[in-house]
């Protein structure tokens, strides 16, 4: 699998020679001896179409082993709307594997460039165009997702999290839906996204574990978990000429017995043209469980 996913992305690059092509990695570190990296990619398909690769891997004190994902996803624009169809697939490790599609479409409204009150005199000049600085965009969507959880391992209740070998695999299938928006004001951004899932098993009866590899949007960590609702707002600044900060907040609520978390970030991205460079700190707070703190350092590389 790794082998096809590798030559298929090396002959894309060599169809596109003369696209756009950005190139980069995130490491992340933190407590419990965690340990991320996500090798990402965005290829330009033309004008309108790109395409973007991803490999990702995690451990830590509270992995049974090192989890390895692999995504791609395609996106096109259309005028003000933007789409995008992704994949992801996880391998079977320690019993558990998983494999996801998606889909979502994004409209995107900047000010009006009609020719209408653009004359300086007569019936022509009555138009309100767009002029001055403030509100330069705003951005909606909606996305969904399915993802399929496979697991050998099972944890009955009272066995206070001891793993028990299943006779048959468990098979658990989500729904993620979600909407998101953003707006770009002076010198800021701002941006929203709320996700709803549902199962088609009750976990609780079924003696699920949690799902060992769970990805959210505003977190830069990989955590484990079957999520009920999450939701991230980010704001962002670019009154710098080089520097971007950037501040996250993240709520979730989970199934099964898992309490409730929030996690913040804060960090900046340095644009040098060619490259960017990225540092964030991220703290994720849990009842029950120690406050963790995590530490990313990420690069791009854009030609």
């Amino acid at each position: 699998m790794k082998r096809i996913f590798l030559c298929f992305i090396l002959a894309v690059s060599a169809g596109t020679a003369r696209a756009g092509i950005s190139a980069g990695v995130d490491q992340t570190f933190g407590s419990s001896h965690y340990r991320g990296t996500r090798f990402k990619a965005a290829i330009d398909l033309g004008r309108t179409a790109y395409i973007a690769p991803s490999y990702s891997f995690y451990s830590s004190d509270l992995t049974s082993a090192t989890f390895r994902s692999m995504a791609l996803r395609l996106g096109w624009e259309w005028g003000p709307m933007s789409f995008g169809v992704d994949g992801a697939f996880q391998p079977k490790t320690d019993g558990y594997r998983r494999t996801s599609i998606g889909a979502d479409a994004t409209l995107s409204l900047t000010p009006g460039k009609s020719r209408n009150g653009r004359a300086l005199a007569g019936p022509s000049s009555r138009g309100a165009g767009a002029f001055g600085a403030g509100l330069a965009g705003i951005d909606v969507g909606a996305a969904v997702a399915r993802i399929s959880h496979a697991d050998d391992i099972q944890t009955p209740p009272g066995s206070h999290g001891r793993r028990l070998p299943r006779t048959t695999e468990l098979v658990i299938n989500q729904t993620d839906v979600s909407i998101f928006a953003g707006l770009r004001f002076f010198a800021a951004e701002f941006s929203a996204e709320a996700t709803k899932s549902r199962y088609d098993r009750d976990l609780g009866a079924v003696n699920a574990r949690e799902a060992q590899y769970l990805e959210l949007s505003g977190l830069g960590s990989i955590i484990q978990g079957f999520p009920d609702t999450s939701f991230n707002a980010q704001v962002k600044w670019k009154s710098l000429p080089l520097l971007k900060p950037f501040a996250s907040y993240t709520r979730t609520t989970f199934v099964i017995e898992s309490a409730p978390s929030t996690a913040y970030e804060v960090g900046a991205r340095l644009g040098l043209n060619m490259v960017t460079l990225k540092a964030s700190y991220q703290r994720y707070r849990q009842k029950g469980f120690d406050d963790r703190n995590y530490y990313t350092l990420g690069g791009n590389f854009n030609f």
